[in-house]
C-alpha cells in the first residue's frame, strides 16, 4: 500500500496548562477565547470546513504569526550571508564576514554529535523479574536500533537548525511501512497552522490543534483514500482538479491538501471539501468480547436475549491519545507556540556592525594605495598629459618635467591609517557574538590569544556548560518524546508488541548522552583507566570510537592465548608454531616431567641418566617411610591443638 502512516505523543489533557495570551487576557474572567466547536466523526462535513477555516484564519491573521514569519525570513537571509543593502544592479560580491553562519555551525555539531542513548526501565508496580527486565532489555535495544536505522541525531541537528533560524522546531512521528520501523520526520514550522493562543512548555504544546500544509500526487491521495476510507466528494474534488486541459486524467499533478489533528480525531481537507476523517488512528481502542459463560456452562445474555458483550481495554504505552508532533522552543515566555526571540536575531546589529568595520577598512585600504595630483601649472603639462603622467607613474615608467621640482608639480595623495581602535572593536564584536552563540572556545579565532593549555581547555568547558544549559537539555527532552512515541508505535503496528501485554515500563534518554564532550580529553581518560587496570579493552575501544571494538579486544585476547587461531593464515606463523611442537615432542622426561612425581622404576631410570645407581625397592621403601612420617607429624600437630596425648610412633623400618 506504501502508505506512510503518521504517529504522535501523548501530552495528556490541558487542564490547568497556561495559554499563550498577554497578561491583561490571563487575568479575565469568563470567555477568554474564540468559541470553538470540537472535531468529531459525526460532525457535518460543512461544520468541519468552518470549523477548520475558522483554525487556520485565527493563526494566518494573528499578531504571533506576522511577528513570527518576518523574523524568521530575516534570520534566514543572515544565515544564508544576504547582509548587504547594495542595489541589485551591483555586480560585485558584497564584503561580509558571516559570524552568525560561523557560530551556528559551529553550535549545532556540539549538541548533536552522537545519538542520545534511550533507557528503559521498568516501573516500580512492576516485579522485577527475570522475564520483565529482559523485556526491558531488548525494548532498549530496539529503540537504539531505530534511533541509528532512521539516523536520529541528523534529524534532531535539522530541527535544531530550524528552531535557530524560524525560533520554532517541528518534528513528525511515524510508521515507516517500507522499512516497517518506526520513524521520525522533520516539518518546516512554516508548513504548520497553530494555535496561536497556545504555548510549548516543558509539557509540550498546549493547543487543541495541528494543521499542516501537505501534497501528494493525484493517484497516491486517492489510492490512500480508497485505502482508509475516504470520503466520495472528497476523491471528486481530486479528479476534477487533476483534469488535464483536453478533459483526460493527469493524475501525476500534485494535490495541496491540509491535514488536521486533534488528540483524538484526524481529518485532510481541501478546499470546501473534507477528503477524510477518522478517530486517531496511532491509537489502541477498546475492542468488545462476549462476556464468558456462566457458572452453569451458559453463555450470559442481556436484556434483548443478545450475548452479552463487555470491552476490552487496547494495550497502549501512552494513558490517552495525542497528536503526532514534537515541537522543540526555547525562548518562550508562555505567550506564544514560537519563540520570543532567538539566537540569530539577538545578533543582528552586532552582525551588521562587523560587516560596517570590514567595509570601512577595505574602503581605507584602498585609499592607502594613493592617487595622484597633477598640477598643470608647474608642471607645464596640459590635462590629457597628466593623465597619462599617473598611468606611466603606475606602471613605474619615467616621466620629465619640463620645469621646477617634480614634487610640486606631482603629489600622491595617500589616506591615513584607521585608528586602532576600529581593529579592536570589529574583533571584539565578533567574540561577543561567538561568546552569546556559547561557540568562543570551540573554534581557533577564540582561542587565539589564550597562551596556556589549561586556558584554552577552560575556555572549551565554559562553552559545554553554556550550550548544555541551553539547548541540549531541550534536545534531549524532545528525544525522550520521540522514543516513547516509538514505544507507543510498537504497541500499535509492530507484531511482536501490538495485542499482547507488556510490562509498563519508564522510557527516557541518558542524563547528558547529548552535552558536548571533548573527545582528546575522553579518549585520554579512557587509556589512563585501562592503564590502571579499571576499564576492560572492550570498554577502551568503545570509548576510543573504534569502528569494531569487539573484533579488536577478541583479537587482543587471541593474540596472547591462541595465536595460530589469529593468524591461521599466515604461513610463516604456521611455520613458527610446528616447529615450537616438534621441539617440545623432542624434549627427554627429565626437562618435561618432575622427579618426585615418577614411580620408583622411572626415579631409577633417571637417576642412572644422571651417573647415579639407585635399586627401585629402596625407592619405594624410602617414599614409604617418608610418607608415614608426614602423616605423624600431621597427628602430632592435630593432638597438640586438641591437647590429648600424644601417639608413641613406630619405629623406622630396619631399626
Amino acid at each position: 500500500m506504501g502508505i506512510i502512516l503518521d504517529a504522535f505523543y501523548s501530552l495528556g489533557k490541558n487542564l490547568n496548562k497556561a495559554q499563550g495570551r498577554s497578561l491583561d487576557e490571563e487575568t479575565n474572567e469568563g470567555v477568554v477565547s474564540d468559541k470553538f466547536p470540537e472535531l468529531k466523526l459525526d460532525l457535518p462535513n460543512e461544520d468541519i470546513i468552518k470549523l477548520t477555516e475558522k483554525w487556520q484564519k485565527s493563526w494566518q491573521e494573528s499578531a504571533v504569526f506576522s511577528e513570527w514569519n518576518s523574523q524568521g525570513k530575516q534570520n534566514e537571509e543572515y544565515w544564508r550571508g544576504k547582509q548587504s543593502d547594495l542595489p541589485k544592479a551591483e555586480t560585485r560580491r558584497p564584503l561580509i564576514d558571516n559570524v552568525i553562519f560561523e557560530s551556528l555551525e559551529t553550535y549545532l555539531p556540539e549538541v548533536t554529535r552522537r545519538n542520545p542513548d534511550p533507557m528503559v526501565t521498568l516501573r516500580r508496580s512492576e516485579k522485577q523479574d527475570p522475564e520483565n527486565l529482559a523485556y526491558a532489555s531488548e525494548l532498549q535495544k530496539e529503540l537504539a536500533e531505530t534511533a541509528d536505522e532512521i539516523v536520529l541525531r541528523l534529524k534532531l541537528k535539522k530541527a535544531a537548525r530550524h528552531w535557530a533560524i524560524y525560533l520554532l522546531g517541528a518534528l513528525k512521528l511515524g510508521w515507516d511501512l517500507d522499512k516497517d520501523i518506526p520513524t521520525v520526520k522533520v516539518i518546516r514550522p512554516q508548513k504548520l497552522i497553530l494555535d496561536p493562543d497556545a504555548t510549548v512548555d516543558e509539557d509540550g504544546y498546549t493547543g487543541k490543534f495541528y494543521g499542516e500544509h501537505r501534497k501528494l500526487a493525484a493517484s497516491s491521495l486517492i489510492s490512500m483514500l480508497d485505502a482508509i476510507g475516504g470520503e466520495e466528494e472528497g476523491v471528486a474534488k481530486i479528479k476534477e482538479l487533476a483534469k488535464s486541459k483536453d478533459g483526460g486524467e493527469a493524475l501525476a499533478t500534485e494535490i495541496g491538501f491540509i491535514e488536521w489533528w486533534t488528540d483524538e480525531y484526524v481529518c485532510w481537507t481541501l478546499g470546501d471539501k473534507v477528503l477524510m476523517k477518522k478517530k486517531n488512528p496511532h491509537w489502541n481502542y477498546a475492542t468488545q468480547k462476549e462476556a464468558p459463560y456462566d457458572a452453569t456452562g451458559k453463555p450470559q445474555l442481556d436484556t434483548e436475549g443478545k450475548p452479552l458483550m463487555e470491552s476490552v481495554p487496547g494495550i497502549n504505552h501512552f494513558p490517552v491519545p495525542a497528536k503526532p508532533y514534537v515541537l522543540l522552543s526555547v525562548f518562550n515566555l508562555g505567550k506564544q507556540p514560537v519563540d520570543e526571540t532567538s539566537l540569530i536575531g539577538q545578533n543582528l546589529a552586532s552582525q551588521d556592525l562587523v560587516n560596517k568595520r570590514l567595509r570601512q577598512i577595505d574602503k581605507n585600504a584602498d585609499s592607502m594605495n594613493g592617487g595622484m595630483v597633477v598640477s598643470l601649472e608647474r608642471s607645464g603639462l596640459t590635462q590629457a598629459q597628466a593623465k597619462g603622467v599617473t598611468d606611466a607613474l603606475r606602471r613605474g615608467g619615467t616621466v620629465t618635467i619640463p620645469a621646477g621640482a617634480v614634487t610640486d608639480a606631482v603629489a600622491r595623495m595617500s589616506a591615513n591609517p584607521l585608528p586602532q581602535d576600529i581593529y579592536l572593536q570589529l574583533q571584539d564584536t565578533r567574540t561577543r557574538m561567538r561568546d552569546i552563540f556559547g561557540t568562543s572556545g570551540s573554534v581557533p579565532a577564540g582561542i587565539i590569544n589564550e597562551d596556556t593549555v589549561r586556558g584554552k581547555l577552560q575556555n572549551r568547558v565554559l562553552d559545554t556548560d553554556r550550550i548544555g544549559g541551553g539547548l541540549s537539555e531541550y534536545l534531549e527532552q524532545v528525544a525522550d518524546v520521540i522514543y516513547n512515541w516509538f514505544v507507543q508505535l510498537l504497541y500499535v503496528y509492530d507484531e511482536r508488541y501490538a495485542g499482547k501485554p507488556h510490562p509498563k515500563v519508564m522510557v527516557s534518554v541518558k542524563a547528558g548522552s547529548l552535552l558536548p564532550k571533548d573527545s582528546i580529553t575522553m579518549a585520554n581518560q579512557a587509556i589512563e583507566l585501562a592503564g590502571a587496570g579499571k576499564m576492560s579493552l572492550l570498554d577502551l575501544f568503545r570509548a576510543l570510537d573504534y569502528p569494531n571494538p569487539e573484533e579488536m579486544a577478541a583479537n587482543m585476547w587471541l593474540e596472547v592465548n591462541a595465536p595460530e587461531l589469529l593468524f591461521v593464515n599466515d604461513q610463516r606463523v604456521k611455520q613458527v608454531m610446528e616447529s615450537r611442537r616438534n621441539a617440545s615432542a623432542a624434549k627427554p622426561p627429565s626437562e618435561s616431567i618432575s622427579f618426585k612425581d615418577l614411580p620408583p622404576e622411572g626415579k631409577a631410570q633417571m637417576a642412572a641418566q644422571a651417573g647415579i645407581t639407585l635399586h627401585p625397592e629402596a625407592i619405594a621403601a624410602f617414599d614409604d617411610n617418608a610418607a608415614k612420617g608426614e602423616i605423624a607429624k600431621d597427628v602430632l600437630a592435630e593432638a597438640a591443638k586438641r591437647s590429648i596425648p600424644q601417639p608413641t610412633l613406630p619405629a623406622p623400618a630396619g631399626e
